[in-house]
């Protein structure tokens, strides 16, 4: 069970207000986040994966505590077991689409990383380094770098918003496999309500 209770005060432009989540998640479940634009949806995955502390709350799962504010207890990002998917794919400039992948690897396994290439349809690009990719294929490099690392919670920040339909459900199914498969938890943020329609096992709107 992941359980959260938190409260952390962020700023807009419409001034200061509180992002406030009290919820509890089944772990090996898809949990879809949306919310309008600067409602703090990206402010609590960096809240969850350890690189922003919460003003007040907890975060824990089952006996494993991430954060704690009241005991003073923070767990690194390092430690926490969790892939962080950014909006802006984060991929590094001098290393091939393969590489990238690889990289994210706690073990190297080259029957995942040529599997993830060919459905993702990035196997012409294996060589080729970031910069010479459309925004569609970084996106798609970015994911297939999430799922290598199998961490046990994946955090997904528009993972979608530049690949075509047909991709796009590539990229769902791909998750929804990963998840039944190996019991990963995914958090996946849309600005569509409907994304996830038949894809999530929660909701969570952050308003």
């Amino acid at each position: 069970m992941i359980e959260i209770n938190i409260k952390h005060q962020i700023f807009t432009s419409s001034g200061n207000q509180f992002l406030e989540i009290n919820e509890q998640f089944e772990e090996g479940s898809i949990i879809h986040v949306s919310g309008d634009s600067g409602i703090g949806k990206t402010t609590f995955f960096k809240i969850l994966s350890g690189l922003i502390s919460p003003d007040f709350g907890f975060i824990k799962i089952n006996s494993t505590t991430l954060s704690d504010t009241e005991n003073k207890n923070v767990l690194s990002p390092q430690k926490r077991d969790i892939s962080f998917m950014f909006q802006d794919y984060a991929l590094f400039p001098n290393m091939t689409v393969k590489k990238n992948i690889e990289f994210a690897q706690k073990k190297k396994d080259e029957t995942i990383i040529n599997y993830l290439l060919k459905i993702f349809n990035l196997e012409n690009l294996r060589d080729v380094t970031p910069s010479k990719l459309s925004g569609g294929q970084q996106q798609r490099v970015a994911l297939a770098r999430t799922l290598v690392q199998n961490a046990r919670i994946a955090l997904l920040d528009e993972p979608f918003s530049a690949v075509d339909p047909a991709m796009k459900k590539v990229m769902k199914d791909e998750i929804v496999k990963t998840s039944v498969n190996q019991g990963l938890t995914f958090f996946v943020i849309s600005h569509n309500e409907n994304e996830f329609e038949g894809y999530a096992h929660n909701k969570l709107v952050i308003r």
